[in-house]
């Protein structure tokens, strides 16, 4: 499709995917397009649910990560909402400042930073929760009997479909991501930090970028 001269990238209708995968998996690629609209409209909604203080949707997560816990690791912290740890340290930062979250130094590492919610912290989370709980309730009750029981049937698929386990809910356990490499601005398709294999040293990564390099010239 030909894009006019007024018109941004963002307005362009989004590639279909390869016939291949259609073969695959349509079902779910139709079930995705009637899901996609109502889920992101529902988490506008609650993100826009605020009693008081409004608290954004990665503070809510942290605070909840830490109300199941003494204390946790900035590093769980970033893990859980998929960010680096520069970006949760300057969030965990802004809870400080707010009298929600405090931090230390671990006790069997001095280097790990650890981080633990105050009562503060307990306040906010649990009006902003309660609040939203309450709306969303209120919606569910508009819903008939036939339809609150097909809700609550499919609660087991979108704990699954969000890649949460209910029973260690609150906590959220995912793997961290690799650490952004800074000072160099990369090429494209130029393999990043978090492509070469962490054992492997300066040298080497230098050695493979080279050879991605050389192997787009020749072609």
């Amino acid at each position: 499709m030909l894009r006019t001269p007024n018109q941004n990238a963002e307005d362009e209708e989004p590639a279909s995917p390869p016939a291949e995968q259609l073969t695959v998996w349509p079902k779910a690629l139709r079930l995705a397009k009637e899901l996609r609209p109502p889920l992101t409209m529902l988490g506008i909604f609650l993100r826009e649910t605020n009693p008081g203080e409004r608290l954004t949707t990665s503070q809510c997560l942290v605070l909840s990560q830490l109300s199941g816990a003494d204390s946790l690791p900035m590093s769980e912290l970033a893990a859980a909402d998929n960010k680096v740890l520069s970006t949760m340290t300057e969030l965990v930062g802004r809870l400080v400042a707010a009298g929600y979250v405090t931090k230390d130094n671990g006790v069997e590492d001095r280097r790990q930073v650890r981080v633990s919610i105050t009562d503060s912290g307990r306040t906010a989370l649990a009006a902003t929760l309660l609040l939203r709980t309450e709306l969303l309730a209120s919606r569910i009750d508009g819903l008939t009997g036939t339809e609150q029981s097909a809700l609550e049937a499919a609660l087991p698929a979108l704990w699954k479909l969000a890649a949460i386990d209910p029973t260690i809910w609150p906590r959220v356990v995912r793997q961290p991501l690799p650490r952004r490499r800074t000072g160099k601005t990369l090429r494209a398709n130029e393999p990043s930090g978090s492509e070469v294999a962490p054992s492997a040293g300066r040298k080497e990564s230098r050695k493979i970028q080279t050879q991605a390099v050389r192997g787009r010239e020749s072609r």
